[in-house]
Formats: C-alpha cells, structure tokens, sequence
C-alpha cells in the first residue's frame, strides 16, 4: 500500500491566538463537568442522608438529637421517645423467644438493653410513672424468666434500680416486668433495629419529695390480684407491688385527700385512699381491718407530732384506748412514752398508769421514780 499520501492544510497566520483560545475554552468546559460532579455528589449524599432518615422512621427531635449524642452505635435508631414519656410503645410481633439483655455504665449514665433475635423489636409497650417511680415494660411472646434473671444481676450494680419483679398477667405469652427505680432516675427509651433492640437510658434527676393520694385497691396475693384484675378490668389500672411483695391496683393519684375520697366512691368494692410521699414504697393493706388501723394510727401519729402537752394526748387515748387492738395499743403506749420523755411539765400520773394497767403491762421504772412524791 502506497503511505506517500499529499495532503493539503492550510496553516492560519495567527496560530499562536487560535491555540490559547482553545485551551482556555478547554479549561472553562473541565471546570463545569467538575463543578457538576460535586454537585451531584452533595446532591447523592443529602438524598442518601433523607431517605435514611426516613426509611428509619426517625424524626429529628430533641430526643433523637440526644440519642444520637449519648449512646454508642447498637443498629439502625428507629424510635428516641421524650424523657419520662409516659407510654412508649412499638416493635413488631415476633414467633417468640428471649431477649438478651446487657448494661451498661458511663459516669452517672446506665444503659440497659434488651436485645431480640430478630431484625427489628419485638413487640413492646413500656410504660413510665411516678410515686413511686417505676418502669412497666411488656412484652408479648418474649420469655420474661430469662429476662427476669437478667434484670435481676442487672439491679445489683446499678445505683438507680430499686427493685424489679414480674407482674401476674392475664395471658400466657404475654410478659410484664416492672423495675421500681430510686427518686432521682429519669427515663428515656430507644428502639432500635438491625438487629433489634430496646434500649432504657438512667440519667439523674431531681429529688421528689410531694405527697400524692393514690386511691387504689387491697393488696393481693397472685390469685386473688387476677380476680381484682378481672373485675376492673374496663379501669386501665396501674399495677403496683407492695412492701410485702404483694400486689394490687391503683386507679389514679389525687393531688389532696378530699379529691382522692371523692374519686374512691366513684368505685365499687373494697378501695382505700393511700397517702404516699417521694418514692416510697406503698404499704400493704390485705384487709380493710389493717387499712383502718393504719388510718387511726397516723390520726395518733399526727397528734403526737402537733402536741406540745400530754393532755390531748390523754384525751385521744381515753376516747379509743378500751377499744383498739393489742398492736394498736402498744402503739399508742410507745408513743406517749416517747412523748413523756423528758418532759417538764407536771403529769396527772394515775392516768397514765390507767392505760399501761389495760393493756397489761407495767409501766416504764422511769415513770414509776417520776411519779413518786
């Protein structure tokens, strides 16, 4: 093949001004693809950004911001529920199973996480109240016993869980723990999925010291709380544990007496009003006979706080003394022997005398010296 070609260009007199045009153009054409380029990387990232946002199901609140800042990486956060929020609730029903729960700790901050054996939570309802403050999480198809034990070593090294017991419940798959926590707990929970957890952040809190009157049920053993369960079922009562480990229902806490009484005869059956203050633990009343001896009791208590004289004193007991029962008679003995002591005041003796010699009991040596002329 004949490579000897003649071919005929023309060569422009201003070669040197055609080639720098080009280039500058060339240059001008680079830095729009380039700045195309980043704009749509920025563009990608903010859609991947939002759309995992979303696919999430995740709002951009205060609380999700908080989450974010203060927990370590444990999946994808599908909820962050307010601090203290009084019903938090979500997840998806599983085929059963346990959950796997681990705590943790980071200054004043614990962190307990139930872990289920699934891509998301299995399905829960975790409820938050006060006086006393307690945490009521059920969970629907998840053994409680291994979770229980779980929660159970859990308690022994946190500095916010007071107690922890499983509530009686109507079905058998369905699991209700309750942890009672100290005053100064605050509460959020988080969600999580991939895999799927239930997270309960315990952060400080301020003290509670009001009084509430929770108008509330009889304490009860496990047979005979499901009877009360069943016959105010319709209510959407509080389960509660008492100190002696019995339970019962509350049906709403009232700010006085006179609003607590007035909302106790709205209900049928044996319902007591309870004077509780901060986070003490509620008293167990199994009996309406214990509940009016503790009534009178704290009418004693409260005039032996008021009273400066013995005489009211007296008085109280000459009008009850006769009739009250061998606990409540000592009762009333301890306390006015508390209030005697030391006392300056003259004291009609012989009337004290009278009540230690009902209640067979001889009266302090102390007191016989005191009485002597």
């Amino acid at each position: 093949m004949d490579r000897d070609w003649e071919i005929s260009v023309e060569i422009p007199a201003d070669l040197g001004e055609v080639l720098r045009q080009g280039m500058c153009r060339g240059k001008e054409i680079a830095a729009r693809r380039a700045r195309r380029r980043r704009m749509a990387a920025r563009t990608a990232c903010s859609f991947l950004l939002v759309l995992t946002l979303f696919a999430g199901g995740v709002r951009f609140s205060p609380a999700f911001a908080a989450a974010v800042r203060e927990l370590p990486v444990v999946g994808q956060l599908v909820r962050a529920f307010e601090k203290n929020q009084p019903l938090a609730q979500g997840g998806v029903r599983g085929e059963g199973g346990m959950a796997v729960l681990t705590m943790e700790r980071s200054g004043d901050r614990e962190q307990i996480r139930l872990e289920f054996r699934q891509e998301d939570a299995a399905l829960y309802q975790v409820e938050f109240a006060s006086y006393p403050k307690t945490i009521t999480i059920t969970m629907p198809g998840t053994d409680g016993v291994e979770v229980l034990s779980e929660i159970s070593r859990a308690r022994d090294t946190s500095q916010y869980i007071k107690s922890v017991c499983q509530l009686p419940t109507s079905t058998g798959d369905t699991t209700s723990i309750q942890l009672e926590l100290e005053s100064d707990a605050d509460v959020q929970i988080q969600e999580y999925r991939d895999p799927g957890s239930l997270v309960i952040a315990l952060t400080p809190a301020e003290i509670q010291l009001d009084t509430v009157y929770s108008v509330r049920t009889l304490s009860f053993d496990a047979d005979g709380f499901q009877q009360a369960a069943s016959r105010y079922n319709a209510f959407g009562a509080r389960v509660l544990r008492d100190d002696q480990g019995k339970f019962f229902l509350e049906f709403v806490q009232e700010a006085t007496m006179e609003q607590a009484e007035a909302r106790r005869l709205t209900l049928q059956g044996d319902v007591i009003v309870e004077a509780r203050t901060g986070n003490n633990v509620p008293v167990c009343f199994p009996t309406m006979e214990a509940y009016e001896s503790s009534c009178f009791l704290n009418q004693y208590y409260q005039l032996l706080l008021q009273s400066d004289r013995v005489e009211p004193v007296l008085d109280f007991m000459d009008h009850h003394f006769a009739n009250a029962s061998d606990e409540e008679r000592d009762t009333m003995l301890r306390g006015l022997a508390g209030l005697l002591q030391d006392y300056e005041e003259t004291v009609d003796w012989d009337r004290v005398f009278a009540f230690y010699q009902t209640a067979g009991i001889e009266p302090p040596e102390e007191f016989q010296r005191q009485a002597q002329p």
